[in-house]
């Protein structure tokens, strides 16, 4: 019985050292695939004025509805501290 419980930990422990690795790999390789771009020299130019369009051909600027979504999650994230149970445990 005891053979068996030693089997499975070892079992455990590999796997979880086996999951770290890959997960070691994958955050080293993101750059890495990221950062992969054609081998040409030449670079694609997207420009208004040189496809042959007149006039001013940006988007008009944005607004601050984004900046007021965040500050107010992060609003409500912070406040909820402020009624978390002073009793609980970390079993909860």
């Amino acid at each position: 019985m005891m053979r068996r419980m030693n089997l499975t930990a070892i079992k455990r422990r590999w796997l979880n050292v086996c999951c770290r690795w890959v997960a070691v790999l994958a955050i080293a390789l993101a750059p890495a695939t990221a950062m992969a771009q054609k081998a040409s020299e030449e670079h694609d130019i997207y420009d208004a004025r040189i496809e042959g369009y007149e006039g001013n051909k940006t988007l008009p600027g944005g607004g601050q509805a984004l900046t007021w979504i965040a500050f107010i999650f992060l609003a409500i994230v912070a406040c909820a501290g402020l009624f978390k149970d002073a009793k609980r445990s970390h079993l909860d």
